[in-house]
């Protein structure tokens, strides 16, 4: 398994650490999960226009059909034999408590992109 981190950006968002952090595990643990025969997993980070921040996390597994993309964040919906459904709603109420939003784009036997968008921020200045 690789995890390519591609540079991109810098920009910071107000945020509750240990959300964001078992955010990103969620995401990432499903990316990992979806690879059982191990493949590249690529986080990248770009500015949307001034006022945002998009983080995109591409795998090369088994990806999904819009079916199932249809109804992720569903409690108790799980693609996983032993799932419980539970991750992804709570990594959806911490995207929404942070005042950002997610989209999932997939394709059976291709791999999933999962796109974060969270707002910058602003920084005032003293004058």
């Amino acid at each position: 398994m690789r995890l390519d981190l591609v540079e991109g950006e810098s920009s910071k968002i107000r945020c509750n650490p240990g959300q964001i952090q078992q955010l990103f595990l969620n995401l990432l643990s499903n990316a990992m999960d979806a690879m059982p025969g191990g493949g590249t997993i690529q986080v990248s980070m770009f500015n949307e226009g001034s006022d945002k921040v998009k983080i995109r996390i591409v795998d090369e597994g088994c990806g999904m059909s819009q079916d199932r993309l249809n109804r992720l964040g569903e409690p108790f919906y799980s693609t996983k034999e032993k799932g419980i459904g539970l991750g992804l709603m709570v990594s959806y109420k911490i995207i929404e408590y942070h005042q950002g939003y997610v989209h999932f784009s997939s394709d059976p036997q291709k791999g999933t992109t999962v796109e974060v968008v969270f707002p910058i921020e602003k920084v005032r200045s003293v004058s």
